[in-house]
């Protein structure tokens, strides 16, 4: 089933898509009740401040946007189920940018984790376990081609069609200015989210609905996986588009995830609109996922599909990839009206 034979790799990658996908499903369809420590219902991973509301920092805080980070965890799940199921050759453009933002996401908890709350610390041991068993996963594939390419590449302007090129800028830019700002200056990004002044409601800011404003390690780690994302865009501008549906499948089942969840949290009342910030925010999601399909379609006649594989095997689309979107859109929106809305 997997086309990995390092035994160590194999091991590596799946604790690395377990925590992945662990983290990823708690966040995506459980933040509130992660950041409330179950008390606003079951929870698959919670943050251990269960009947502490009013009495610690962080209990109820940034639900919203835990969920968000859930979805981008998905994505890079998928990207290592991937290396597991298709092989190794050439993934370094997969593997290296991931290990640049999980190493960037364990600084920045550590480096944000408030003192004087009693939240559970286990984030911050698990993000050192992932990124180093991930980190171990990519030094054992080297035997099994990983680098190919990687001595070959010399960063240039390398995608023809204009309308990519153009999607592909914007994607590099907004991914840089966003995960920059979130990584190096998460307080100011909080400020501009909810200002000074501004007049919200209890119900907006209810930390006993999760809805608190978010903490500068939840917003940091968001920028740290959106650096990731960013990263794969610049590889391929930079590098060409050749065979790059490694990186850009998992980028837009990622942002197709983030534009479901978030416009059905718009029906369920669960999502920032209050500040222009936010707006901008809710706005800038589902242009992202365009550009990713845009550039992804565009550059099918410039190689973006060669070598693409199936379980291994050669496989030519056929228009699989979109009934995979799609499935995928599916899903994802049923489990989230099922959850935000026929449940709550």
């Amino acid at each position: 089933m997997f086309n990995i034979k390092s035994t160590p790799a194999k091991i590596c990658l799946g604790i690395s898509a377990f925590l992945l996908f662990i983290y990823s499903i708690s966040f995506m369809f459980f933040s509130t009740e992660y950041v409330t420590g179950g008390d606003t219902g079951f929870a698959l991973i919670d943050n251990g401040l269960a009947g502490m509301l009013g009495e610690d920092p962080a209990y109820g805080m940034g639900g919203i946007e835990t969920g968000f980070n859930g979805v981008l965890f998905f994505g890079i799940f998928m990207s290592t189920m991937l290396i597991l199921f298709e092989g190794a050759k050439g993934k370094w453009t997969i593997m290296l940018p991931v290990i640049v933002g999980m190493t960037a996401m364990t600084v920045c908890i550590w480096m944000n984790w408030n003192p004087n709350s009693e939240a559970s610390e286990m984030p911050k041991y698990v993000s050192i376990l992932v990124t180093l068993i991930y980190i171990g996963a990519y030094v054992s594939l080297r035997e099994e081609g990983v680098n190919e390419g990687l001595s070959d590449f010399k960063p240039g302007l390398k995608v023809d069609d204009k309308i990519a090129m153009g999607a592909l800028f914007l994607l590099v830019l907004s991914g840089l200015y966003y995960s920059l700002r979130m990584i190096f200056t998460p307080e100011e990004v909080i400020s501009e989210g909810f200002p000074a002044g501004a007049a919200f409601t209890a119900e907006e800011l209810s930390e006993a609905a999760g809805m608190g404003k978010p903490l500068p390690t939840t917003v940091a780690v968001t920028g740290s996986m959106i650096l990731i994302y960013a990263l794969w865009s610049l590889l391929v501008l930079t590098d060409g588009a050749k065979g790059k549906w490694t990186i850009m499948h998992p980028s837009a089942m990622a942002f197709v995830a983030a534009t479901v969840t978030t416009y059905v949290g718009l029906v369920a009342g669960m999502a920032r609109t209050t500040s222009d910030a936010n707006q901008m925010d809710i706005l800038t999601i589902p242009l992202v996922m365009l550009l990713v399909l845009i550039s992804y379609f565009r550059l099918k006649d410039e190689g973006m599909e060669d070598g693409m594989t199936f379980m291994g095997e050669p496989e030519e689309d056929k228009g699989k990839f979109t009934n995979a979107l799609l499935g995928l859109a599916l899903i994802v929106g049923l489990l989230t009206v099922i959850k935000e809305i026929l449940l709550a």
